[in-house]
């Protein structure tokens, strides 16, 4: 029942903020919290994971004065999904985020190259980035995007702001502050 809350809350969400390069901005995010703060959702050439392969990837931005650990928390790309991928909490060290501090995941559909490497892949046609606490119901951030281009991500233009654009040059662990296009 919960989970259909969740799906339910997400829809009417979704139907307020339109589909368009929009997030939905719960409260806690405006105190300083976790978001979504930038993404690449078709890398060709750009930023290779630990393996050398370019995939597609979610940089989250810890804007609280303390460290949060993503372990156990929930992502998914779609917003009808029933079942959003589950991050792995068997590698705190991994998962952590201090303050101030940013964390890539990989969306590569192939967990088993690591913790960071979720079951999700983004599409560059449009699509979402749902990100839920633990309890798998609550929401923590999340966007809607529309078309982009392969190479160019699309971020916060201040780190944890409401504003977003598109990085000709992406910055996957780094601050979007000074990288803006």
């Amino acid at each position: 029942m919960k989970r259909w809350s969740a799906f339910i809350l997400m829809l009417l969400i979704l139907a307020t903020v339109g589909c368009d390069q929009t997030t939905t901005t719960p409260e806690h995010i405006e105190a300083g919290y976790l978001v979504i703060n930038e993404f690449l959702a078709s890398n060709d050439t750009t930023n290779s994971d630990e393996y050398g392969d370019f995939d597609d990837w979610v940089e989250l931005f810890n804007g609280k004065a303390t460290a949060i650990d993503i372990g156990g928390m929930y992502i998914s790309d779609a917003v009808a999904d029933l079942t959003p991928w589950k991050i792995p909490t068997n590698d705190p060290t991994s998962t952590t985020i201090a303050a101030g501090s940013f964390l890539v995941l990989w969306c590569d559909k192939e967990p088993e190259q690591g913790t960071l490497h979720v079951d999700i892949k983004l599409s560059n046609e449009g699509e979402s980035i749902i990100l839920w606490e633990s309890d798998a119901t609550t929401l923590v951030d999340s966007l809607n995007f529309g078309p982009i281009d392969a190479g160019i991500s699309m971020g916060r233009l201040l780190d944890g702001g409401n504003t977003w654009g598109t990085f000709l040059i992406p910055t996957p662990g780094s601050s979007n502050e000074f990288s803006s296009q």
